[in-house]
């Protein structure tokens, strides 16, 4: 009995959170289509939930390190690693720090570039367009992208899904994700050139609804079963790819 109710609380957390995702990615499309919101602008809110990844995967290696650094297990895994890499490899409590100059330093890159072949939609300037994306209506977006991102970070810690994980093992986690999103920001300005930044805005939501869409039913069990059929080298690709997010 108490196996069914565990797997009917899982089945209605795991409900709530699709429609979380889902609901959360479709309020940038209908802001603009429906409340006028400035779609230049929005493709540049969409720059800066990369910010947002960033900042929560830097309190994610913190934690992971915190919670599991010292136990035997971690450590066997950790110096693994470093072997694997000659021998070397970055202390553990400055990973956080790294990994925001590393991924700001390539996020700060492609934004002077968006920022030179845009500038008749952002006539004000790059930065201060983007301090008109963060505020005002599109604050919500904003809003909504944070949300997302604290969502799964609490059920990882609740399911303690990067259990006797090294944070070093985590590091490069969000760069496959972060490179879609840029790449999808940047070729939004090639839309904003030729006006159509509108019909360029429903593309790039929906993009990013279906990375989230993939990384959520990823971690589902049956499709774990059904796309591994339980061999053991396959399962170990599977787990590697659901750290990608």
């Amino acid at each position: 009995m108490s196996s069914e109710i565990k797997s009917s609380a899982n089945q209605s957390q795991s409900g709530q959170l699709l429609a979380q995702i889902v609901l959360f990615n479709l309020i940038p499309m209908v802001g603009v289509l429906f409340m006028k919101w400035d779609a230049a602008l929005l493709i540049l809110a969409y720059f800066l939930e990369t910010f947002i990844a960033m900042l929560f995967h830097a309190v994610r290696l913190w934690y992971v390190d915190f919670r599991w650094g010292d136990h035997p297990e971690t450590r066997s895994k950790a110096a693994e690693m470093a072997k694997a890499n000659g021998g070397s490899s970055i202390p553990a409590k400055i990973l956080p720090i790294f990994m925001l100059v590393f991924f700001g330093f390539f996020c700060f890159v492609q934004l002077f570039v968006l920022g030179g072949f845009a500038q008749k939609a952002f006539p004000k300037g790059i930065f201060y367009s983007l301090y008109e994306a963060a505020t005002g209506n599109l604050v919500w977006v904003l809003i909504s992208f944070s949300f997302l991102q604290l969502s799964n970070f609490v059920k990882e810690v609740i399911r303690e899904q990067y259990r006797f994980t090294p944070s070093e093992a985590l590091l490069l986690q969000p760069f496959r994700r972060i490179l879609v999103q840029q790449l999808t920001v940047i070729l939004g300005g090639f839309f904003i050139l030729f006006g159509g930044a509108n019909a360029y805005v429903i593309i790039l939501v929906l993009v990013n609804l279906a990375i989230d869409l993939f990384f959520f039913f990823i971690n589902n069990a049956k499709l774990k079963a059904l796309v591994t059929k339980n061999d053991p080298e396959a399962e170990k690709s599977y787990e590697e790819l659901k750290k990608m997010r």
